[in-house]
């Protein structure tokens, strides 16, 4: 049952990887060379306003860009250098120019949280919905690091909040995903889409849920954020919220009428990720809306299976509590019963025995829960019942 735990990836972890790339602005090479136009990177990235005054005084051409792009402008506005990007913007410096990621200053300062730097860039007319190659933008990047007065004036200059990456994020689904609860507020007070969907087809719904950010997740099932559009696995909000464990999410979204038993590829319900995990909570809320306690995922998986496979106790009482079949078989003949016998979960056994567990069905290898358990003490419980 590892497919369980391997959902979607995290698309923001490829934007900011990829984001790297796209900061890293000398090479081991151009350090090495100590020509007037290196120095004058280095003078911005350092913050030597007077290097930088004296080397424009001899007519350095104020646009150049190194051998990826850079120029000084974005390595001044990526640091922080407000009096070298004042002065350079005096100079008429281009704001506009893009590095090999297609980065600009504004993208660079709003990522690092330059504020002063983003309005000043802005005041010269820099373009706010410039897009790195992956779709990353200056409001984008200010939302992921939760800058949010930088995310104020950019929405308030007219910043595109519909704007997608590559992998078709917006910027409601990165402050969904970041729990950047008052962020999300002002998006949809800017009539953000609150369903769009990323190429994955998570949602900012869907993100939310993911990682536990009750407060946005209320918020977006408030505006009537739709709550059982599927993924491209097939998993919605209710679904990954039950795998996370996240009880309180999970009876908000079956308490707007989420699909209790929807089933993943491999057709696993949210019922059956709670079992898994021992999540009893979530198990409870589950059944309580009518989750099916016996459905099979696949190879004959039930909830009582795979909750008695890794010792469960908890969630085992409460299936059985709630009419569980207590010797259902999955694909190979094998019973709760006999997986918690292999594993060693002695008490499991014994409850599982409490409970009428028939400790004399046989698997399709023709061997009982006695003769598969390996503890000479659980063997021994499971041969007294047998006879």
């Amino acid at each position: 049952m590892n497919y369980i735990k391997k959902l979607i990836s995290t698309a923001f972890k490829s934007l900011i990887s990829s984001f790297v790339i796209i900061l890293f602005f000398f090479s081991a090479h151009a350090l090495a060379e100590e020509d007037t136009e290196t120095e004058f990177l280095k003078s911005a990235f350092s913050g030597n306003n007077q290097a930088i005054e004296q080397l424009l005084a001899q007519g350095i051409d104020v646009n150049y860009q190194n051998e990826k792009g850079f120029s000084a402008l974005m390595v001044a506005s990526q640091y922080g250098h407000t009096d070298i990007v004042e002065l350079l913007l005096e100079k008429n410096a281009n704001v506009d120019l893009k590095n090999a990621g297609d980065a600009t200053a504004l993208i660079l300062a709003a990522k690092n949280g330059h504020a002063g730097i983003v309005s000043a860039l802005l005041a010269k007319g820099a373009q706010i919905n410039a897009q790195t190659v992956d779709g990353i933008t200056a409001l984008m990047l200010a939302i992921q690091k939760d800058y949010e007065a930088i995310v104020d004036e950019l929405i308030s200059k007219g910043a595109d909040i519909h704007l997608q990456t590559k992998d078709k994020l917006t910027a409601l689904i990165i402050a969904a995903m970041e729990g950047r609860t008052a962020i999300v507020d002002k998006l949809l007070a800017n009539n953000a889409q609150i369903d769009a969907q990323a190429a994955d087809r998570t949602t900012a719904l869907y993100m939310a849920a993911r990682n536990g950010h009750t407060a946005i997740v209320d918020t977006l099932l408030a505006k009537n954020a739709a709550f059982d559009l599927t993924a491209i696995n097939e998993t919605t909000p209710l679904y990954i919220a039950a795998q996370n464990g996240h009880a309180d999410i999970v009876n908000a979204l079956l308490a707007k009428g989420a699909k209790v038993d929807v089933v993943d590829k491999n057709d696993a319900t949210p019922l059956t990720l709670a079992a898994l995990t021992g999540n009893t909570g979530v198990a409870k809320a589950l059944i309580q809306h009518g989750a099916q306690v016996d459905h099979k995922a696949s190879k004959g998986f039930t909830p009582l299976i795979l909750a008695a496979q890794n010792g469960h106790t908890a969630v085992i009482e409460l299936l059985l509590d709630n009419r569980a079949k207590i010797d259902l078989q999955n694909d190979d003949g094998i019973t709760a019963l006999m997986w918690a016998g292999l594993h060693d979960h002695a008490e499991t056994v014994k409850i599982l025995l409490t409970r009428g567990a028939n400790a004399k069905i046989k698997s399709k290898t023709g061997k009982t829960a006695a003769e598969i358990a390996k503890d000479p003490a659980i063997v021994e419980m499971l041969q007294v019942a047998a006879k």
